[in-house]
């Protein structure tokens, strides 16, 4: 019954057959079959069918948790007897667009070489969307920035801060503006922000909201290099770490400023899924490399 049992729990983690024949792999047929099983063994309805999208009664709720712990620690189990196994397999990764980049591919290609059995399959979303992914149980791992000073909201045993990141408000040069400044002064700034997901996005809407004020948007968009090149043209101010925009502070075609209620430093986290096994290594691997890495490049 074990295997009826890591299906029902990725199940009830993702609500979609669909996303759990691709993840076991399965066919759907197939995962529908290992539900019925585990109903019958247990003689209950664990998913009420009747509502679109299903979910769980009240019966499903009880052996939802007792599954997660049986799988867990079965899982626990066979990470311990393979610890001194190679890791192999594949290893789903997402990143940031803010943590992505060029240190990011050689961290990545370093890890590659050294783990020649593992697949890495990356994605590159926004901090927000890597999150929800993550409680689908699509990700094994992902990497976000969070401001620091709201370093109490990701304190919990899944996720590890490994290192700071300087985040700048930027705007251009052209505009002359003072090196600091107040939210009053940027009331009314056309701003150049990426989509729904991104951090600083969801920091910035939640600044004013909580001013009860609307943010002028002039520009929304995908592109982090569309946005410095928004932000250089004069479309609007912006948010950027200060790692990605050192060229164009060096050739002038950006400026950066001190918002004064911005948080200064954010934080790089790093969430992963439970029960990796011998991928767990990997991901310390990932942990290491880029912590070592923003050491040496501050």
């Amino acid at each position: 019954m074990l295997e009826e049992m890591r299906t029902f729990v990725l199940l009830a983690q993702t609500g979609s057959i669909a996303r759990v024949a691709e993840r076991l792999p399965l066919t759907q047929p197939a995962v529908t079959k290992q539900i019925q099983r585990l109903e019958r063994a247990l003689d209950t309805v664990l998913f009420d069918r009747r509502v679109k999208p299903f979910r769980l009664t009240a019966e499903g709720e009880a052996v939802l948790a007792r599954c997660r712990t049986i799988v867990g620690e079965f899982e626990a189990l066979r990470s311990s007897v393979r610890a001194s196994g190679e890791p192999e397999g594949a290893l789903r990764v997402g990143v940031s667009h803010a943590v992505g980049d060029a240190r990011f591919a050689r961290v990545l290609s370093g890890l590659r070489e050294r783990y020649p059995a593992v697949s890495f399959r990356l994605s590159c979303e926004w901090g927000g969307v890597l999150r929800e992914r993550l409680k689908r149980a699509e990700l094994d791992a992902a990497l976000w920035l969070t401001p620091s000073n709201a370093r109490s909201n990701h304190a919990d045993a899944e996720t590890r801060v490994i290192g700071t990141e300087p985040v700048s408000l930027i705007a251009a040069p052209a505009r002359k503006l003072p090196a600091t400044l107040s939210m009053a002064q940027v009331t009314d700034e056309a701003w150049v922000l990426n989509p729904t997901g991104c951090e600083m996005r969801a920091w910035l809407l939640g600044r004013f909201e909580a001013d009860r004020l609307t943010p002028n948007v002039a520009a929304e968009v995908q592109s982090v290099p569309l946005q410095h090149a928004l932000v250089a043209e004069g479309f609007g101010l912006g948010f950027a770490p200060v790692r990605l925009i050192g060229q164009q502070i060096a050739e002038g075609s950006l400026s950066v400023h001190k918002l004064t209620s911005a948080p200064a430093e954010w934080d790089v986290c790093v969430q992963r899924a439970p029960s990796l096994g011998r991928l767990a290594r990997v991901v310390d691997a990932l942990e290491s490399a880029l912590s070592t890495d923003a050491a040496v490049a501050r």
